[in-house]
Protein backbone atom coordinates (compact mmCIF):
# COMPACT_ATOMS: atom_id res chain seq x y z
CA UNK A 1 0.00 0.00 0.00
CA UNK A 2 1.35 3.45 -0.93
CA UNK A 3 1.95 6.37 1.43
CA UNK A 4 -1.39 7.71 0.21
CA UNK A 5 -3.25 4.69 1.56
CA UNK A 6 -5.20 2.75 -1.04
CA UNK A 7 -4.43 3.02 -4.75
CA UNK A 8 -7.52 2.82 -6.95
CA UNK A 9 -7.51 2.53 -10.74
CA UNK A 10 -10.75 3.40 -12.59
CA UNK A 11 -11.33 2.54 -16.26
CA UNK A 12 -14.08 3.93 -18.48
CA UNK A 13 -14.67 3.92 -22.23
CA UNK A 14 -16.52 7.18 -22.96
CA UNK A 15 -15.84 8.48 -26.46
CA UNK A 16 -18.39 11.25 -27.03
CA UNK A 17 -20.58 10.34 -24.06
CA UNK A 18 -20.35 11.46 -20.43
CA UNK A 19 -22.01 8.73 -18.39
CA UNK A 20 -19.29 6.17 -17.68
CA UNK A 21 -16.60 8.56 -16.46
CA UNK A 22 -19.25 10.50 -14.52
CA UNK A 23 -20.17 7.40 -12.50
CA UNK A 24 -16.52 6.59 -11.79
CA UNK A 25 -15.89 10.17 -10.67
CA UNK A 26 -18.94 10.15 -8.38
CA UNK A 27 -17.79 6.90 -6.77
CA UNK A 28 -14.22 8.19 -6.41
CA UNK A 29 -15.43 11.27 -4.54
CA UNK A 30 -17.21 9.02 -2.05
CA UNK A 31 -14.08 6.89 -1.65
CA UNK A 32 -12.03 10.05 -1.10
CA UNK A 33 -14.48 11.20 1.55
CA UNK A 34 -14.18 7.87 3.39
CA UNK A 35 -10.39 7.59 2.95
CA UNK A 36 -8.90 11.04 2.20
CA UNK A 37 -5.40 9.63 1.54
CA UNK A 38 -6.57 7.42 -1.31
CA UNK A 39 -4.69 7.84 -4.58
CA UNK A 40 -6.76 7.65 -7.80
CA UNK A 41 -5.73 7.00 -11.38
CA UNK A 42 -8.42 7.39 -14.04
CA UNK A 43 -8.09 5.75 -17.45
CA UNK A 44 -10.49 7.17 -20.03
CA UNK A 45 -10.71 8.14 -23.68
CA UNK A 46 -13.02 11.09 -23.04
CA UNK A 47 -11.73 14.15 -24.93
CA UNK A 48 -13.27 16.50 -22.33
CA UNK A 49 -11.92 15.29 -19.01
CA UNK A 50 -11.91 18.93 -17.81
CA UNK A 51 -15.73 18.60 -17.64
CA UNK A 52 -15.39 16.75 -14.34
CA UNK A 53 -14.10 17.77 -10.93
CA UNK A 54 -11.74 14.97 -9.90
CA UNK A 55 -10.97 14.11 -6.26
CA UNK A 56 -7.69 15.21 -4.70
CA UNK A 57 -4.71 12.90 -5.29
CA UNK A 58 -6.01 12.09 -8.78
CA UNK A 59 -4.08 11.42 -11.99
CA UNK A 60 -5.62 10.81 -15.39
CA UNK A 61 -4.41 8.80 -18.37
CA UNK A 62 -6.06 9.95 -21.60
CA UNK A 63 -6.35 7.22 -24.25
CA UNK A 64 -6.93 7.86 -27.98
CA UNK A 65 -10.67 8.38 -28.37
CA UNK A 66 -12.91 5.68 -29.83
CA UNK A 67 -16.58 6.19 -30.70
CA UNK A 68 -19.09 3.37 -30.41
CA UNK A 69 -21.21 2.81 -33.52
CA UNK A 70 -22.89 -0.45 -32.47
CA UNK A 71 -22.55 -3.22 -29.89
CA UNK A 72 -18.85 -4.13 -29.96
CA UNK A 73 -18.13 -1.88 -32.98
CA UNK A 74 -16.05 1.31 -32.81
CA UNK A 75 -14.50 3.96 -34.96
CA UNK A 76 -11.91 6.66 -34.34
CA UNK A 77 -12.43 10.42 -34.33
CA UNK A 78 -8.77 11.12 -35.01
CA UNK A 79 -8.01 12.51 -38.47
CA UNK A 80 -4.29 11.84 -37.99
CA UNK A 81 -4.62 8.21 -36.90
CA UNK A 82 -7.46 6.25 -38.48
CA UNK A 83 -6.01 2.73 -38.17
CA UNK A 84 -8.30 1.10 -35.60
CA UNK A 85 -5.98 -1.85 -35.03
CA UNK A 86 -3.05 0.44 -34.28
CA UNK A 87 -5.09 2.49 -31.81
CA UNK A 88 -6.36 -0.66 -30.13
CA UNK A 89 -2.82 -1.98 -29.61
CA UNK A 90 -1.64 1.41 -28.36
CA UNK A 91 -4.50 1.65 -25.86
CA UNK A 92 -4.03 -1.93 -24.65
CA UNK A 93 -0.30 -1.48 -24.04
CA UNK A 94 -0.82 1.80 -22.21
CA UNK A 95 -3.37 0.23 -19.85
CA UNK A 96 -1.18 -2.77 -19.08
CA UNK A 97 1.87 -0.59 -18.40
CA UNK A 98 -0.14 1.65 -16.07
CA UNK A 99 -1.36 -1.34 -14.07
CA UNK A 100 2.19 -2.71 -13.80
CA UNK A 101 3.58 0.62 -12.59
CA UNK A 102 0.66 1.76 -10.43
CA UNK A 103 -0.01 -1.66 -8.82
CA UNK A 104 -3.56 -0.77 -7.70
CA UNK A 105 -5.34 -2.22 -4.71
CA UNK A 106 -8.66 -1.90 -6.53
CA UNK A 107 -9.26 -1.88 -10.29
CA UNK A 108 -12.81 -0.66 -11.05
CA UNK A 109 -13.88 -1.30 -14.65
CA UNK A 110 -16.95 0.55 -15.88
CA UNK A 111 -19.43 -1.10 -18.26
CA UNK A 112 -17.16 -3.13 -20.58
CA UNK A 113 -15.82 -6.37 -19.03
CA UNK A 114 -13.13 -6.73 -21.71
CA UNK A 115 -12.79 -3.03 -22.43
CA UNK A 116 -13.22 -1.56 -25.90
CA UNK A 117 -12.03 -3.98 -28.61
CA UNK A 118 -10.90 -6.41 -25.88
CA UNK A 119 -8.18 -4.02 -24.71
CA UNK A 120 -8.39 -5.12 -21.04
CA UNK A 121 -7.94 -8.85 -21.67
CA UNK A 122 -4.14 -8.92 -21.30
CA UNK A 123 -4.26 -6.59 -18.31
CA UNK A 124 -6.86 -8.70 -16.50
CA UNK A 125 -4.78 -11.84 -17.14
CA UNK A 126 -1.66 -10.06 -15.84
CA UNK A 127 -3.46 -9.05 -12.64
CA UNK A 128 -4.64 -12.61 -12.01
CA UNK A 129 -1.12 -14.00 -12.47
CA UNK A 130 1.05 -11.27 -10.99
CA UNK A 131 -0.97 -8.93 -8.79
CA UNK A 132 -2.92 -10.90 -6.15
CA UNK A 133 -3.32 -7.75 -4.03
CA UNK A 134 -5.53 -6.18 -6.73
CA UNK A 135 -9.30 -6.57 -6.44
CA UNK A 136 -10.88 -6.40 -9.91
CA UNK A 137 -14.41 -5.04 -9.83
CA UNK A 138 -16.87 -4.63 -12.70
CA UNK A 139 -19.50 -1.89 -12.48
CA UNK A 140 -22.59 -2.12 -14.72
CA UNK A 141 -25.52 0.24 -15.08
CA UNK A 142 -28.81 -1.60 -14.72
CA UNK A 143 -30.10 -1.25 -18.30
CA UNK A 144 -27.40 -1.99 -20.86
CA UNK A 145 -29.53 -2.60 -23.93
CA UNK A 146 -32.09 -4.99 -25.40
CA UNK A 147 -31.82 -8.33 -23.60
CA UNK A 148 -31.50 -10.50 -26.71
CA UNK A 149 -28.86 -8.19 -28.22
CA UNK A 150 -26.70 -8.09 -25.10
CA UNK A 151 -26.96 -11.83 -24.40
CA UNK A 152 -26.08 -12.66 -28.02
CA UNK A 153 -23.09 -10.28 -27.97
CA UNK A 154 -21.82 -11.52 -24.60
CA UNK A 155 -22.04 -15.14 -25.73
CA UNK A 156 -20.31 -14.56 -29.05
CA UNK A 157 -17.52 -12.51 -27.42
CA UNK A 158 -17.09 -14.87 -24.44
CA UNK A 159 -17.96 -12.06 -22.02
CA UNK A 160 -19.52 -14.37 -19.43
CA UNK A 161 -16.27 -16.33 -19.10
CA UNK A 162 -14.27 -13.10 -18.73
CA UNK A 163 -16.59 -11.89 -15.98
CA UNK A 164 -16.35 -15.23 -14.21
CA UNK A 165 -12.59 -15.71 -14.50
CA UNK A 166 -11.22 -12.22 -13.93
CA UNK A 167 -13.64 -10.29 -11.72
CA UNK A 168 -13.88 -10.65 -7.95
CA UNK A 169 -17.13 -8.71 -7.73
CA UNK A 170 -19.82 -7.37 -10.08
CA UNK A 171 -21.72 -4.28 -9.00
CA UNK A 172 -25.05 -3.27 -10.51
CA UNK A 173 -25.73 0.47 -10.41
CA UNK A 174 -29.46 0.08 -9.93
CA UNK A 175 -32.22 -1.62 -7.94
CA UNK A 176 -33.29 -5.20 -8.56
CA UNK A 177 -36.99 -4.43 -8.05
CA UNK A 178 -36.89 -1.81 -10.83
CA UNK A 179 -34.82 -3.67 -13.41
CA UNK A 180 -33.00 -6.95 -12.90
CA UNK A 181 -30.07 -7.31 -15.33
CA UNK A 182 -29.01 -10.59 -13.74
CA UNK A 183 -32.23 -12.12 -15.08
CA UNK A 184 -32.53 -9.98 -18.21
CA UNK A 185 -28.98 -10.74 -19.37
CA UNK A 186 -29.00 -14.38 -18.33
CA UNK A 187 -26.18 -14.35 -15.76
CA UNK A 188 -25.00 -17.91 -15.04
CA UNK A 189 -25.15 -19.03 -11.40
CA UNK A 190 -21.46 -18.37 -10.72
CA UNK A 191 -21.88 -14.72 -11.73
CA UNK A 192 -25.10 -14.35 -9.77
CA UNK A 193 -23.25 -15.35 -6.61
CA UNK A 194 -20.77 -12.47 -6.90
CA UNK A 195 -23.19 -9.78 -8.09
CA UNK A 196 -24.37 -7.02 -5.76
CA UNK A 197 -26.94 -4.25 -6.30
CA UNK A 198 -25.80 -0.85 -5.04
CA UNK A 199 -28.71 1.44 -6.07
CA UNK A 200 -28.39 4.35 -8.50
CA UNK A 201 -25.18 6.37 -8.70
CA UNK A 202 -26.07 10.04 -8.82
CA UNK A 203 -24.29 13.33 -8.39
CA UNK A 204 -26.13 15.81 -6.18
CA UNK A 205 -23.21 18.15 -5.53
CA UNK A 206 -23.40 21.63 -7.09
CA UNK A 207 -19.85 22.89 -7.41
CA UNK A 208 -20.57 26.46 -8.49
CA UNK A 209 -24.12 27.50 -7.47
CA UNK A 210 -25.86 30.35 -9.24
CA UNK A 211 -28.48 32.62 -7.70
CA UNK A 212 -31.94 33.26 -9.17
CA UNK A 213 -30.92 36.86 -9.84
CA UNK A 214 -27.78 35.84 -11.72
CA UNK A 215 -29.66 33.24 -13.70
CA UNK A 216 -32.60 35.44 -14.71
CA UNK A 217 -30.22 38.21 -15.82
CA UNK A 218 -29.31 36.05 -18.84
CA UNK A 219 -32.81 36.41 -20.33
CA UNK A 220 -33.84 39.48 -22.33
CA UNK A 221 -37.55 38.79 -21.89
CA UNK A 222 -38.63 39.46 -18.30
CA UNK A 223 -40.49 36.25 -17.64
CA UNK A 224 -39.93 33.56 -15.01
CA UNK A 225 -37.54 30.78 -15.91
CA UNK A 226 -39.36 27.47 -15.89
CA UNK A 227 -38.06 25.01 -18.49
CA UNK A 228 -34.59 23.52 -18.81
CA UNK A 229 -33.73 21.51 -21.94
CA UNK A 230 -30.68 19.25 -21.79
CA UNK A 231 -29.26 16.47 -23.91
CA UNK A 232 -26.30 14.97 -22.07
CA UNK A 233 -23.08 15.29 -24.05
CA UNK A 234 -25.06 16.74 -26.94
CA UNK A 235 -23.67 14.70 -29.82
CA UNK A 236 -27.16 13.50 -30.77
CA UNK A 237 -29.36 16.01 -28.91
CA UNK A 238 -30.04 18.35 -31.83
CA UNK A 239 -33.25 16.55 -32.85
CA UNK A 240 -34.73 17.21 -29.40
CA UNK A 241 -33.73 20.88 -29.23
CA UNK A 242 -34.82 21.54 -32.81
CA UNK A 243 -38.31 20.23 -32.01
CA UNK A 244 -38.31 22.20 -28.75
CA UNK A 245 -37.80 25.48 -30.62
CA UNK A 246 -40.66 24.54 -32.96
CA UNK A 247 -42.80 23.79 -29.90
CA UNK A 248 -42.09 27.24 -28.41
CA UNK A 249 -42.99 28.86 -31.73
CA UNK A 250 -46.16 26.75 -31.93
CA UNK A 251 -47.28 27.98 -28.48
CA UNK A 252 -46.89 31.63 -29.51
CA UNK A 253 -48.53 33.93 -26.96
CA UNK A 254 -49.20 30.98 -24.64
CA UNK A 255 -45.51 31.06 -23.68
CA UNK A 256 -45.28 32.99 -20.44
CA UNK A 257 -41.95 31.53 -19.33
CA UNK A 258 -38.28 31.47 -20.27
CA UNK A 259 -36.50 28.36 -21.50
CA UNK A 260 -32.81 27.56 -21.06
CA UNK A 261 -31.21 25.11 -23.51
CA UNK A 262 -27.90 23.45 -22.76
CA UNK A 263 -25.94 22.50 -25.87
CA UNK A 264 -23.58 19.87 -24.49
CA UNK A 265 -19.83 19.81 -25.14
CA UNK A 266 -20.11 17.30 -28.02
CA UNK A 267 -22.79 19.08 -30.01
CA UNK A 268 -21.29 20.04 -33.40
CA UNK A 269 -20.66 23.78 -33.62
CA UNK A 270 -22.77 24.13 -36.77
CA UNK A 271 -25.79 22.62 -34.99
CA UNK A 272 -25.23 24.84 -31.97
CA UNK A 273 -25.02 27.98 -34.11
CA UNK A 274 -28.23 26.99 -35.86
CA UNK A 275 -30.04 26.61 -32.53
CA UNK A 276 -28.80 30.04 -31.40
CA UNK A 277 -29.93 31.60 -34.68
CA UNK A 278 -33.36 29.97 -34.49
CA UNK A 279 -33.83 31.05 -30.86
CA UNK A 280 -33.59 34.76 -31.72
CA UNK A 281 -36.83 36.52 -30.87
CA UNK A 282 -38.01 33.62 -28.69
CA UNK A 283 -37.93 33.49 -24.87
CA UNK A 284 -35.10 30.98 -25.13
CA UNK A 285 -31.40 31.13 -24.25
CA UNK A 286 -29.08 28.56 -25.83
CA UNK A 287 -25.77 28.11 -24.08
CA UNK A 288 -22.79 25.93 -24.90
CA UNK A 289 -21.79 24.05 -21.79
CA UNK A 290 -18.35 22.61 -21.04
CA UNK A 291 -19.01 22.13 -17.34
CA UNK A 292 -21.64 20.30 -15.31
CA UNK A 293 -25.14 21.81 -15.53
CA UNK A 294 -26.60 20.85 -12.16
CA UNK A 295 -26.65 24.48 -11.01
CA UNK A 296 -29.21 25.21 -13.75
CA UNK A 297 -31.29 22.10 -13.15
CA UNK A 298 -31.73 23.20 -9.55
CA UNK A 299 -33.73 26.28 -10.67
CA UNK A 300 -36.02 24.59 -13.22
CA UNK A 301 -39.71 23.80 -12.73
CA UNK A 302 -39.68 21.37 -15.64
CA UNK A 303 -36.84 19.49 -17.33
CA UNK A 304 -37.04 18.31 -20.94
CA UNK A 305 -34.27 15.81 -21.42
CA UNK A 306 -33.03 12.72 -23.16
CA UNK A 307 -33.43 9.53 -21.12
CA UNK A 308 -29.82 8.81 -20.22
CA UNK A 309 -28.97 7.12 -16.91
CA UNK A 310 -27.34 10.16 -15.30
CA UNK A 311 -29.87 12.66 -16.63
CA UNK A 312 -32.83 10.72 -15.21
CA UNK A 313 -31.08 10.13 -11.88
CA UNK A 314 -30.29 13.83 -11.49
CA UNK A 315 -33.87 14.80 -12.35
CA UNK A 316 -35.11 12.50 -9.60
CA UNK A 317 -32.43 13.67 -7.16
CA UNK A 318 -33.72 17.24 -7.44
CA UNK A 319 -37.38 16.16 -7.53
CA UNK A 320 -38.19 17.86 -10.85
CA UNK A 321 -41.11 17.44 -13.19
CA UNK A 322 -39.72 15.92 -16.36
CA UNK A 323 -40.45 15.02 -19.95
CA UNK A 324 -37.89 12.56 -21.30
CA UNK A 325 -37.28 11.65 -24.93
CA UNK A 326 -35.21 8.47 -25.42
CA UNK A 327 -32.33 8.50 -27.85
CA UNK A 328 -33.36 7.60 -31.39
CA UNK A 329 -31.57 5.01 -33.49
CA UNK A 330 -30.18 1.67 -32.36
CA UNK A 331 -30.34 0.41 -28.81
CA UNK A 332 -33.24 0.03 -26.40
CA UNK A 333 -31.55 1.31 -23.26
CA UNK A 334 -33.16 4.76 -23.08
CA UNK A 335 -36.55 3.56 -24.35
CA UNK A 336 -36.62 0.91 -21.63
CA UNK A 337 -35.61 3.43 -18.95
CA UNK A 338 -38.21 5.94 -20.12
CA UNK A 339 -40.96 3.31 -20.08
CA UNK A 340 -40.03 1.96 -16.63
CA UNK A 341 -39.81 5.34 -14.92
CA UNK A 342 -42.98 6.59 -16.59
CA UNK A 343 -44.82 3.52 -15.26
CA UNK A 344 -43.52 4.44 -11.80
CA UNK A 345 -45.08 7.91 -12.18
CA UNK A 346 -41.69 9.65 -12.06
CA UNK A 347 -41.36 11.07 -15.60
CA UNK A 348 -43.44 11.63 -18.70
CA UNK A 349 -42.03 9.98 -21.83
CA UNK A 350 -42.40 10.80 -25.52
CA UNK A 351 -40.84 8.26 -27.86
CA UNK A 352 -38.69 9.65 -30.72
CA UNK A 353 -41.12 8.44 -33.38
CA UNK A 354 -43.97 10.35 -31.67
CA UNK A 355 -42.02 13.51 -30.97
CA UNK A 356 -43.33 16.61 -32.73
CA UNK A 357 -43.85 20.33 -31.96
CA UNK A 358 -47.57 20.02 -31.16
CA UNK A 359 -47.36 17.03 -28.83
CA UNK A 360 -44.28 18.44 -27.06
CA UNK A 361 -45.90 21.87 -26.64
CA UNK A 362 -49.07 20.38 -25.22
CA UNK A 363 -47.13 18.10 -22.87
CA UNK A 364 -45.07 21.06 -21.60
CA UNK A 365 -48.15 23.13 -20.76
CA UNK A 366 -49.78 20.15 -19.10
CA UNK A 367 -46.73 19.38 -16.95
CA UNK A 368 -46.25 23.02 -15.95
CA UNK A 369 -49.90 23.44 -14.96
CA UNK A 370 -50.42 20.15 -13.15
CA UNK A 371 -49.89 19.80 -9.45
CA UNK A 372 -46.55 18.10 -8.92
CA UNK A 373 -47.43 14.45 -8.41
CA UNK A 374 -44.00 12.90 -8.10
CA UNK A 375 -44.60 9.52 -6.50
CA UNK A 376 -41.93 9.81 -3.82
CA UNK A 377 -42.51 6.25 -2.64
CA UNK A 378 -41.46 5.10 -6.13
CA UNK A 379 -38.24 7.12 -6.29
CA UNK A 380 -35.39 4.58 -6.17
CA UNK A 381 -32.45 4.87 -3.82
CA UNK A 382 -30.02 7.37 -5.35
CA UNK A 383 -27.14 6.87 -2.89
CA UNK A 384 -25.38 4.34 -5.09
CA UNK A 385 -22.03 6.16 -5.07
CA UNK A 386 -21.86 5.90 -1.28
CA UNK A 387 -23.00 2.26 -1.22
CA UNK A 388 -20.53 1.33 -3.96
CA UNK A 389 -17.61 3.03 -2.21
CA UNK A 390 -18.34 1.17 1.02
CA UNK A 391 -18.76 -2.14 -0.79
CA UNK A 392 -15.44 -1.70 -2.63
CA UNK A 393 -13.63 -1.08 0.65
CA UNK A 394 -15.41 -3.93 2.38
CA UNK A 395 -14.50 -6.28 -0.47
CA UNK A 396 -10.86 -5.19 -0.47
CA UNK A 397 -10.32 -5.42 3.27
CA UNK A 398 -12.18 -8.74 3.52
CA UNK A 399 -10.05 -10.23 0.73
CA UNK A 400 -6.90 -8.82 2.33
CA UNK A 401 -7.72 -10.56 5.63
CA UNK A 402 -8.41 -13.82 3.81
CA UNK A 403 -5.12 -13.54 1.91
CA UNK A 404 -3.18 -12.83 5.13
CA UNK A 405 -4.83 -15.78 6.91
CA UNK A 406 -4.01 -18.03 3.96
CA UNK A 407 -0.40 -16.85 4.03
CA UNK A 408 -0.12 -17.49 7.78
CA UNK A 409 -1.69 -20.95 7.43
CA UNK A 410 0.75 -21.85 4.67
CA UNK A 411 3.66 -20.68 6.82
CA UNK A 412 2.60 -22.91 9.73
CA UNK A 413 2.53 -25.95 7.46
CA UNK A 414 6.32 -25.84 7.34
CA UNK A 415 6.88 -25.42 11.10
Amino acid sequence: MSKFGLKILLYSKDGIRLGHLRRNVNIAHELSRLLPDTKFLFITDSPITHFFRLPINSTLLKLPTLVKIDEGLYTTISKKISNLNYISIKRSRAIREVVQQFSPNIFLVEHLPKGALGELTETLAYIRMNSPQTNTILGLRDIIGASETIVSHWRSEDIYSTMSEYYDLIIIYGCKDIYDPVAEYDFPEELRQKTRYCSYVCNGFIEDPISNTQFNSMFSKKRPFKVLVEGGGGSDAYFLMDVMLDAISYLGNAVTFNTFMIAGPFMPSEERRNLIRRSEGLPVVVKHMDKDSLKYLEHADLVVSMAGYNSVCEILKFGKKAIVIPRSGQGEEQKTRGRIFENLGLVSTITPENLGPKILAERILHKLNEKHKLYWNNVPNLNGASYTARLLLEQFYTDSIVQRKSLVNNMFKFI
